[in-house]
């Protein structure tokens, strides 16, 4: 290739180096290497996948990544089964091993194609791949280092695996799911799988649960489903299970929410565990849709007829629900968004009297919003457990708030978390009925107010929410439209969200430049401004008595104390943490960047006395003013020597 060279990372370069060793005519078969005996072999052989992936990508025609993902599955296939040397070899052992194993896949590209694509270099794939054979001699092991392909290059961009589920929180969430679900001889005919898969990592976790319990491969190929729209995807899912030598009922179909062959086998799965697409409004109600769920619960979200549109999160909770038989578990992860919505429980209420049934919601766990950052979103999630049962019992409900999942996000990489990973402490609390990361609240789901972990933890922390009185009762809102003239004295200050910081300083020169771009808000000295916007980031701020006119942004509620409230004890106490948790309970939307809270659910807020002498606030209100005045002095001088006076002064 011409630009060879500037494509090259330090990653291919890596991998340049161990090709080069060997020539393409005289592709020398590596010393068989027992991965059980060598320390770190298969660690070695995920390693070297994830360098030749670069190595194709940058150094021949196979893109997108998708294409270089193709052959290197379909390379490692034939390494399993005779040796190939040539591309005509590949093909035919490739051929040769779905045969055997039983696999069909649809494949996207032609293999013969993609083979000669990469000619030039395919001497020195295969060896690698050889290496990578010889390192995972065990055939469970193979699969591991496949596993690892998808994982590592199918969450590193280019859309390939949308928001894929890391296996950091697949694990987790397997293990509780099949901790409750009870699975005894009278579940031997029963199901288990994902009806949205993507490339099967629920199913394979779930496949691996099995094992475990001492189940053989063969009974548990025939147990485990999958259903999903990309090809790709199934084929991939069907190629992992085939190197563990396993062959389960995959499906590439239309639409799961309304598949004949899906909605036959309802009332069949033991344990259905699963991460939905989601996004607000984007499944449209059709008639199809409503024979498979009915009228009555899509009603329920707002889903009666043409026109109405909805998540299809929320779609796949009730088809979830309806595939689980009785006392099946589901594990899903849904959007905040859908969670601490008005309506959730009565959804869930609706569910149980539309099919005569029970929902015992087992555990809720809030995930960080570096959870799917590798696939491209902040979106807030928790994961909900849900035993389907005869009856509508009240049993402990679990929840828990995991501010880590082991790694982190590093350009478009993940990097180990230092803090390690809070979902195996979580896990572990959930298995045996501890509390070091979670809360077990024996009133169960029907008596908590909203379903949100962090509202619900407050609550179980004992904070004192319930005696206090509500915000509207400290303030009222101030609706006004901000005047664009310059007051006769003083500066013209407009506050935006990020000229506060997380203790409430305002950045006062900052405030004495902006220029809105947006019709702003009238605001005066002694308002309280509280951010509607992302309330995770709490931002409270008191409007200081400094010379001049002040607005802020149209994101900011603007409180006006009510006679009697001092401003800064009600700025104070609106940093409470319990606050702070009921706040951002209250939020909707999907990405931590979007969420907001609407300004007269935040008048609802409870607000708790906070425990301050007189003294203390009044020495706040004296040193955050004078830190202010101070600040405007140092700002006016600089500008003033940035404009050219010769003398600096204060």
């Amino acid at each position: 290739m011409a630009n060879q060279d500037l494509f090259e990372t330090t990653a291919t370069r890596r991998v340049g180096a161990v090709l080069e060793r060997s020539a393409p005519a005289e592709r020398p078969r590596p010393a068989g290497v027992d991965a059980l005996a060598a320390r770190g072999g298969v660690q070695r052989a995920e390693r070297l996948l994830l360098e030749l992936a670069d190595f194709i990508y940058a150094h021949t025609a196979l893109k997108p990544m998708s294409k270089t993902l193709f052959v290197l599955s379909r390379c490692l296939l034939a390494a399993s089964g005779r040796r190939a040397d040539t591309a005509a070899d590949v093909a035919r052992v490739y051929a040769q091993r779905i045969a055997a194993l039983g696999v069909e896949p649809a494949d996207d590209f032609s293999l013969q194609d993609v083979l000669a694509e990469c000619a030039e270099h395919l001497g020195r794939i295969l060896s690698v791949v050889d290496e990578v054979k010889a390192l995972c001699s065990e055939r469970d092991s193979l699969g591991l280092a496949f596993n690892t392909l998808l994982r590592g290059k199918w969450e590193s961009g280019e859309g390939l695996g949308t928001h894929l589920t890391p296996e950091e929180v697949v694990e987790p969430m397997v293990r509780m799911a099949m901790a409750s679900a009870a699975l005894d001889a009278s579940s031997e005919g029963m199901l288990l799988g994902d009806p949205c898969g993507g490339t099967g990592r629920f199913v394979y976790a779930l496949a691996r649960e099995l094992g475990r319990r001492g189940h053989a491969p063969a009974a548990i190929g025939g147990r485990l489903r999958l259903y999903d729209q990309s090809t790709l995807s199934v084929d991939f899912a069907r190629l992992n299970f085939a190197f563990d030598g396993l062959a389960p009922r995959f499906a590439q179909v239309e639409d799961s929410l309304t598949c004949a062959d899906l909605s036959g086998e309802a009332g069949r799965y033991r344990v259905v565990a699963t991460n939905p697409p989601f996004g607000a409004g984007k499944y449209r109600w059709t008639p199809s849709l409503q024979g498979a769920l009915g009228a009555d619960v899509l009603a329920t979200l707002g889903m009666r007829g043409t026109g109405d549109v909805c998540d299809p999160a929320a779609l796949f909770l009730l088809r979830c629900l309806d595939l689980l038989a009785m006392d099946g578990v589901l594990a899903i992860i849904l959007p905040d968004g859908i969670i601490r919505a008005s309506g959730f429980k009565e959804t869930l209420l609706c569910y149980e009297r539309a099919r005569g049934c029970g929902l015992n919601l087992l555990a809720i766990v809030s995930l960080p919003t570096v959870t799917f950052s590798l696939g491209g979103t902040v979106a807030k999630t928790s994961f909900l457990l849900i035993r389907k049962s005869q009856s509508a019992d009240e049993v402990r409900l679990f929840v828990a708030e995991a501010s880590h999942v082991g790694f982190r996000k590093r350009g478009n990489r993940r990097a180990p978390d230092p803090a390690g990973n809070d979902l195996a402490v979580i896990l572990d609390d959930y298995l045996r009925q501890g509390e070091r990361k979670g809360r077990w609240l024996g009133d169960g789901w029907r008596a908590a107010e909203q379903l949100m972990p962090a509202l619900l933890l407050s609550n179980a922390n004992g904070q004192p929410l319930g005696a206090a009185a509500p915000l509207s009762s400290w303030a009222r809102l101030r609706r006004e439209r901000g005047d664009g003239a310059k007051p006769a004295t003083g500066a013209k200050y407009h506050v935006s969200v990020l000229d506060v910081d997380h203790s409430g300083a305002i950045d006062v020169a900052a405030a004495s430049t902006n220029q809105p771009a947006t019709v702003p808000q009238a605001c005066r000295a002694g308002d309280v401004l509280v951010s509607c916007l992302n309330p995770r980031i709490w931002r409270v701020a008191v409007v200081p008595e400094l010379d001049g006119a002040w607005t802020c942004s149209g994101e900011f509620a603007v409180l006006a104390p009510r006679e009697g409230v001092d401003a800064w004890r009600l700025a104070v106490a609106l940093h409470q943490k319990a606050v702070i948790e009921r706040a951002m309970a209250l939020a909707g939307g999907t990405s931590s960047s979007r969420q907001r809270v609407h300004r007269n659910a935040l008048l609802n807020l409870p607000i708790p006395e906070v425990q301050a002498e007189e003294e203390d606030i009044r020495r706040h209100q004296r040193q955050r003013e004078g830190f202010y005045r101070e600040r405007i002095r140092e700002h006016q001088a600089f500008a003033r020597l940035h404009q050219g006076e010769g003398r600096f002064f204060l």
